[in-house]
């Protein structure tokens, strides 16, 4: 593959967002060159940087899921290593936190080899929403996780503030089902798996 034109910044700043315009190919070039995070979506380049609190909160998430699927086997959780594949190459997306259930469907490298970090059929999706991802997370990558055929639940966490908002498939095709919470108190449903607000955020401190 010829090099691409397309130059991306060295590093990024703690919770940034930068958009570079760039094709499919040109992405698919550069995944493996970068110290950071970069997904694609309707021809551009998405690059970000976590912060640690973001990172504590999405570690904090994975144990708590790791708990709820020990006893079944035929369910992983995965970190934001992984690629979502979004269908027809319009969008490749990496969650902070995704479900997988067995059989697993795998993507395909740039060379056509089938990859092990891409995978086709989350079953649940779970982004951490932080100052600069928020708009991208909640406007844009919710409306193409809609459109994987396995998914069945999609969280967002606020990591600023007790909040977490889930959109749930129903058995009427594309009706999806949404609630919010608001309060440590509560406990978010996603079917049969439950997370209280106070471990979701239990080690972290929010500003006054």
């Amino acid at each position: 593959m010829e090099a691409t034109a397309i130059k991306l910044p060295d590093s990024l700043t703690e919770d940034e967002l930068v958009r570079i315009p760039a094709s499919w190919e040109e992405y698919e070039s550069l995944i493996d060159e970068t110290p950071y995070t970069i997904q694609f979506l309707n021809n551009e380049i998405i690059m970000s940087q976590a912060s640690r609190s973001h990172e504590s909160l999405v570690g904090l998430i994975i144990t708590l899921l790791v708990n709820h699927f020990r006893d079944q086997g035929d369910y992983d959780v995965l970190g934001s290593n992984v690629k979502i594949v979004i269908p027809g190459r319009v969008g490749d997306f990496n969650a902070d936190v995704s479900v997988v259930k067995e059989p697993i469907k795998y993507g395909f490298t740039a060379s056509g080899a089938v990859s092990t970090m891409r995978i086709e059929n989350p079953a649940i999706i779970i982004e951490v929403l932080s100052n600069s991802t928020r708009r991208f997370d909640l406007n844009e990558k919710l409306e193409y996780y809609k459109q994987i055929p396995s998914l069945q639940h999609v969280l967002f966490v606020d990591q600023n503030r007790p909040f977490a908002t889930t959109y749930s498939q129903t058995d009427v095709p594309d009706e999806w089902l949404n609630h919010d919470y608001h309060s440590l108190d509560a406990t978010v449903r996603l079917g049969e798996l439950t997370l209280p607000m106070a471990e979701i955020y239990r080690k972290t401190v929010f500003d006054a």
